[in-house]
């Protein structure tokens, strides 16, 4: 991210960028600003963008060999191909592209060995953007809301961020209805997050996860409160609290088997922040434990879908049961 700023900057800009990583709004985001420092909005005769695996590659050479029109420069958008990590026509043919000719790939994984991705290393920059470190995310937040006036403390920049589950793109489209919503004040409060994402998020599960593994029973009601008074049906809020602590369960497993975090990420296909959330209350929970817990809300769950059982009373019991005597 930083090579690229730099480029931006003095102008120097490379021929081929692969911008890649599990953060999509970043990678949107620098995607448009290089477009546009390479090719002005308005030339669209000379920008090509190509989507999806159903792009042809010589389709792409053929439009990469080809000379700009009253310009200095073609630019070619490759998005979400998948020649990053599989084998594609294109890498032989490479060294045949024009000076005038700029390729900006645009994917979500990448494989190291792969001969386009070696050619791009050695000739272009390849930029990784993966989702941001919690302080990094109370601080995007902050920055947002800055830019319409308004301060908002740590804590509540941090309730956000648990609330979009550390997504820039979530993040950003929250602070947009913020702004509209606190629009002729200074602050943004908790209770106006609150009012504003009433929707069962990743967040709050994260929190209730680690309330009832602390075995706080009242920080726990509080927030299954929070989730009533938004008129979240109480059989939402139980088959939630089940699948977090069925993922709970499956980090936990594999954090015992020695297992990184980015290798718990890849495999289980959670993203960075999940992750890191679970890990952060593993070394309070038994991985037995949590087991039982998904098998009592399972059993919870079965008597609500034949009617044995209210849902509200369902969710009661599993946080009762869960809490201790706490």
């Amino acid at each position: 991210m930083n090579t690229i700023r730099e480029d931006l900057k003095t102008g120097n800009l490379r021929r081929f960028y692969v911008l890649t990583g599990t953060e999509d709004y970043l990678r949107r985001v620098y995607l448009g600003r290089l477009s546009k420092a390479i090719l002005p909005e308005e030339d669209t005769i000379n920008r090509v963008v190509f989507e999806g695996g159903r792009a042809d590659p010589m389709e792409v050479l053929e439009a990469a060999v080809t000379l700009p029109f009253l310009a200095e420069r073609r630019l070619l958008i490759l998005r979400d191909t998948g020649w990053l990590k599989s084998s594609c026509a294109l890498a032989d043919h490479l060294d045949e592209i024009p000076e005038t000719t700029y390729i900006l790939f645009t994917e979500k994984e990448l494989d190291k060995r792969n001969k386009i991705v070696k050619y791009i290393e050695e000739h272009g920059h390849i930029a990784s953007f993966e989702q941001l470190r919690e302080t990094d995310a109370v601080t995007f937040v902050g920055t947002l809301l800055k830019r319409s006036g308004l301060a908002i403390t740590d804590a509540d920049a941090r309730l956000l961020v648990d609330i979009t589950g550390g997504d820039l793109t979530a993040i950003t489209n929250e602070t947009d209805k913020l702004s509209a919503y606190c629009y002729g004040r200074d602050v943004v409060t908790r209770e106006d997050i609150l009012t504003l994402t009433t929707a069962i998020t990743q967040g709050q599960m994260f929190r209730m996860v680690d309330a009832i593994v602390a075995k706080n029973r009242r920080a726990a009601v509080s927030l299954y409160r929070e989730l009533l008074t938004a008129q979240t049906p109480p059989a939402l809020i139980l088959y939630n609290l089940i699948n977090s602590f069925y993922q709970f369960s499956l980090v936990l497993r594999m954090q015992r088997k020695g297992l990184s975090a980015f290798d718990i990420g890849n495999q289980l296909k959670m993203n960075s922040y999940a992750v890191g959330k679970y890990l952060k209350v593993s070394k309070s929970a038994s991985v037995d434990a949590v087991t039982a817990a998904v098998a009592y809300g399972a059993e919870l769950e079965a008597k609500v879908k034949n009617g044995a059982m209210p849902d509200r009373m369902a969710v009661e019991l599993f946080l009762m049961k869960q809490c201790g005597g706490a």
